[in-house]
């Protein structure tokens, strides 16, 4: 039972034979105690040698960083992209319940998809400009055509929806007015 009273006991009766140097800055400290428990002597000492290593170290970590910000500038540069990717389904479903019907609603949702994606689209620069830097600029074109695509994807659902109310003009009979009439060679009278 004493063996291991005494493993976690410090002994400070007789401390002039422990008597320590110690090197901290530049100045030398004399310390009659014993070491704290868990220190080692054999632990090296921060000299100007190893401040050069630990600032090689700094600098590996401070590449390391700007490397995992350049990436995270992308991938968040990549979740900007995608965004109008996830409104196409809800705009597609308000399409559907609006009808096929020339009504004040589905034309005023089939306008909806055509101006914000042709805003959007003048407003590219401002959606991207915060992912730019010397280093993720030329990384920064797919996600730049991905949202360019989506946004004509968007248009392009607008159209369908003005060709189903038959708003385009897809049909011979839209055309008419523009078409040359028949000459008429005969009349035959009754």
């Amino acid at each position: 039972m004493s063996n291991k009273s005494n493993k976690w006991r410090i002994d400070f009766t007789n401390l002039s034979d422990q008597a320590r140097r110690y090197e901290i800055r530049g100045q030398t400290y004399v310390v009659d105690a014993p070491p704290p428990p868990g220190f080692g002597a054999s632990v090296p000492a921060i000299t100007s040698s190893s401040k050069g290593n630990l600032k090689n170290r700094k600098d590996a970590q401070q590449v390391s960083t700007e490397k995992d910000q350049e990436t995270l500038k992308i991938k968040k540069a990549w979740d900007a992209a995608l965004s109008p990717g996830k409104n196409i389904p809800m705009n597609a479903f308000m399409l559907w319940m609006s009808g096929n019907g020339v009504q004040i609603f589905s034309v005023m949702i089939t306008g909806m998809l055509f101006f914000q994606p042709i805003k959007a689209l003048m407003g590219i620069d401002s959606v991207f400009e915060r992912y730019e830097s010397s280093k993720t600029k030329s990384q920064l074109i797919w996600p730049k055509l991905v949202y360019v695509i989506l946004q004509l994807l968007t248009m392009a659902l607008g159209l369908y929806k003005c060709s189903s109310m038959g708003l385009l003009p897809t049909a011979t009979s839209d055309w008419l007015a523009f078409m040359e009439q028949k000459q008429i060679l005969e009349y035959s009278a009754t």
